[in-house]
């Protein structure tokens, strides 16, 4: 992947649309490059697997893994620092599989990809302003760092880079009563952290806070501030709004550990530790009402955690399908909604086509949609039936089976395959259609179809306009660029503050402030 000279850095670096989506695009081609010889190696070994030849020459295994380190690069130097690190963990994969050739399978060439699609899903979503949080590639992170053999794998390392140490007052638990890591101590904590282990034990989890309270009333500096954290930790599960899985019950262990050395007088804190104790304490669900979780919410406080912040980092959201899917289908329902106008229209020599370009339709809807095989089927029998006929089809189908196209349409330009009503409506779109199809009255249009047509009508208007501003960009760019090859020929400049107006008026009705300032500040200089 070739960088730009000119690509800013840093964390404000991702503001820029632009650049993201020219590192999306670049970023798509590099991991289809590095995904092409994979399975070219893959495919090379399993070749040679019953034959005289030992190995698989690993060169084809460098370039993907030069591929990924390149794209590992461009999302650091965006600003992305989690995508970047899943990308790392792909790389850190196919460096173990070069060391390594024997582990090379298509269920480790599936884990990259897989991860790859995801990075690609978790930029599109950004730039449709629809992100997700970074926890949303963990399901891929954490297959990644099995292939890879790391020591450590954890949803923390994708949360936050800011890590910095904070003060918990003293009144902030006020009824501690301090006590010292010693034998007592230790013995206590052993006896509930096995209980916990066991299975979800509320009553341990409480008595866990309460010990933890106590050494960090006890403790001083750092490692005081780590115990207070486990004590907001314990609190959480104990009030029912944290679950416990194998990452917490780990941190319990962790906590044990750190317990053994405070009592063989060693103060030092793992930074890494109490970070992901704090990451719990972020993801643990707010208190309803009626709940009370004071420890919880003093560390929420002193950290600035938001208390919304849950999330199910174990469910799998982002890149599900191949990129290459939705590109396909995209294509293929472009064909059909041309089609289908046209045939709606009177064009009766296009029908020939009609049943074709559906069937490839239906295809995509069977792989992308939950449900899709009922609006696949519903969508086929109302073009043989309209085919059948050699009619064109009655006005009430005609628009049935437009409004599903619009729906495939826009639910593709969003990429949100997994909206919680995505198969009801689906569904329902097909019924829509059969209820037609036999006969049955059209039904007005259901709200949620009618918000799709004004959405996907402010699209297209937005990017018509969008069009229109990038080809008076263009001219103005011109005209300015001729000037500085010839100053002599100022007249050239004469229409541009006539162009920079007519910019800033049409971004002033859009209501983009910023953007109509920065017109403005360009065209002072004309003035």
């Amino acid at each position: 992947m070739n960088m730009p000279h000119d690509m800013p850095d840093g964390p404000e670096a991702v503001d820029d649309l632009s650049t993201l989506a020219w590192v999306h695009d670049e970023l798509r081609r590099s991991l289809e490059s590095a995904h092409k010889s994979l399975r070219r190696y893959l495919k090379e070994a399993e070749a040679v697997a019953g034959s005289d030849v030992d190995t698989v020459d690993p060169a084809v295994l460098r370039a993907a893994r030069m591929q990924l380190h390149q794209g590992v690069g461009a999302l650091e130097m965006i600003g992305l620092p989690g995508p970047a690190r899943v990308l790392r963990a792909s790389e850190g994969a196919v460096q173990r599989l070069i060391a390594r050739p024997r582990l090379m399978s298509r269920a480790a060439v599936q884990a990259i990809e897989s991860a790859s699609f995801g990075v690609l899903d978790y930029l599109s979503r950004k730039l449709a302003g629809k992100g997700l949080p970074t926890l949303a590639l963990f399901p891929q992170y954490r297959a990644l760092q099995e292939w890879a053999g790391a020591d450590r794998v954890h949803p923390a390392d994708l949360w936050r880079d800011d890590w910095q140490w904070q003060t918990l007052g003293a009144g902030t638990d006020a009824g501690a009563v301090p006590r010292k890591a010693d034998m007592a101590a230790r013995s206590a904590m052993e006896t509930l952290v096995l209980a916990v282990m066991r299975g979800p034990d509320r009553a341990a989890m409480k008595r866990l806070s309460d010990l933890c309270a106590g050494l960090g009333a006890g403790a001083e500096g750092r490692l005081a501030e780590l115990w207070k954290l486990s004590a907001a930790f314990y609190e959480a599960q104990a009030a029912g709004l944290l679950e416990p899985d194998v990452y917490a019950k780990r941190v319990s262990s962790r906590l044990l550990a750190q317990l053994r050395l405070g009592m063989a007088g060693q103060t030092q804190v793992s930074d890494r530790l109490a970070q992901d104790v704090l990451f719990f304490c972020a993801h643990a669900r707010a208190p309803s009402a009626g709940q009370t979780a004071p420890r919880l919410q003093a560390v929420r406080e002193a950290y600035s955690l938001d208390g919304g912040a849950a999330f199910d980092y174990q469910a799998l959201r982002l890149g599900r399908f191949d990129p290459a899917w939705i590109a396909q289908a995209r294509k293929r329902v472009a064909g059909a909604r041309e089609v289908w106008s046209a045939v709606a229209g009177g064009e009766a020599h296009r029908q020939s086509g009609l049943a074709e370009q559906f069937a490839l339709v239906g295809d995509s809807l069977k792989r992308l949609y939950p449900s899709g095989e009922v609006l696949a089927e519903a969508l086929q029998a109302a073009v043989n039936q309209t085919v059948a006929t050699s009619h064109t089809p009655s006005p009430a189908l005609a628009m049935e089976v437009a409004t599903s196209v619009l729906y495939l349409d826009a639910s593709l330009e969003d990429g949100e395959f997994d909206h919680p009503l995505i198969g009801t409506r689906v569904g329902r779109l097909a019924q829509r259609i059969r209820q037609v199809s036999e006969g049955q009255p059209a039904q007005p249009l259901e709200p949620w179809m009618e918000e799709l047509y004004r959405r996907v009508s402010d699209r297209q208007t937005m990017g018509s306009v969008v069009q229109e501003l990038r080809a008076s960009l263009s001219e103005v760019e011109k005209q300015i660029d001729q000037f500085f090859r010839h100053p002599a020929q100022r007249e050239v400049l004469i229409p541009v503050p006539g162009q920079l107006q007519s910019m800033r008026g049409v971004l002033s009705v859009l209501d983009m402030d910023q953007a109509s300032m920065a017109v403005l500040r360009i065209l002072q200089i004309f003035l």
